[in-house]
């Protein structure tokens, strides 16, 4: 009889925690239904750029010549020699330039630049010309050589620094090192018009012969933009630049000039 009390015992406890169970699950679940569900988190947008830590330049403009200069030499004919001067002036010729950069660290940033310059001018040519038939009898004459043009090229390289932007106004100034290629047309000789007796002579022409070199200097500026869109605007640039240039002239001469100067342009900006 003890072992049947035991069993009835353990089947009533079965039962109320079978019981309980039951009444947790039917109290427990409605609440749980009515939990609203869990919004998904989105993911934050991503931050927009604002344009200007990159740009692009195209300007057309002018560049002044820093000086002028003299080509001196000597050549030889009747058996003797003779000289010929040629001063060449300098002359305002057209600049088109082209730059592009962008900011690394802060408001610093690097660019690039090429730029081409050409014009023309002309040279005055005094010349002294040897007598044919007789010896120390000169001959002094004097012209002009017309169309006589040069070429710049030009590679800079630049540092910079950006001004925080004002409204639509942006500025940045720079420096850096410059390699300029330059070709010039130079004086090779001189044609006369002479009779007998030869004791005179008039100035004909002068023979001209492009002569190239190249050399490194420097440049230093700044540009100003005013932007009509977020991308978009003009702008001012203002550049010195310059280099000290030996030309391979013909018969084996070398010429000194000074390459570069003063350049001013306006074209368009963009920003990126």
């Amino acid at each position: 009889m003890g072992d049947a009390r035991q069993i009835r015992n353990a089947m009533m406890t079965m039962t109320q925690m079978v019981t309980a169970g039951l009444l947790m699950t039917l109290f427990v679940a409605p609440l749980a239904a009515q939990r609203p569900a869990a919004t998904p988190q989105k993911p934050p947008a991503a931050a927009k750029r604002t344009p200007g830590q990159g740009f692009i330049a195209v300007n057309a403009g002018i560049l002044a010549a820093p000086s002028d200069f003299t080509d001196d030499f000597t050549f030889t004919a009747n058996a003797e020699a003779g000289t010929i001067e040629a001063a060449c002036p300098s002359k305002t010729a057209l600049l088109l330039d082209v730059s592009g950069g962008y900011r690394f660290w802060g408001r610093v940033g690097v660019a690039v630049a090429g730029s081409r310059a050409s014009g023309k001018g002309t040279a005055a040519v005094r010349a002294s010309v040897p007598h044919p038939l007789l010896l120390d009898h000169d001959r002094a004459v004097e012209g002009e050589a017309p169309n006589v043009s040069r070429t710049e090229s030009a590679a800079h390289l630049q540092l910079f620094y950006a001004l925080a932007p004002r409204g639509k106004w942006r500025a940045r100034f720079f420096g850096g090192p410059s390699y300029f290629a330059v070709s010039q047309d130079l004086v090779r000789s001189v044609t006369v018009n002479e009779a007998y007796p030869f004791d005179t002579a008039t100035f004909r022409s002068a023979v001209t012969e492009a002569g190239a070199g190249s050399g490194f200097g420097f440049n230093v500026g700044a540009d100003l933009a005013w932007m009509f869109s977020r991308r978009a605007g003009a702008g001012l640039l203002l550049r010195y630049a310059g280099a000290a240039v030996d030309l391979n002239a013909p018969d084996s001469r070398n010429v000194s000039i000074d390459a570069g100067g003063f350049q001013a342009g306006a074209g368009l900006r963009f920003l990126f």
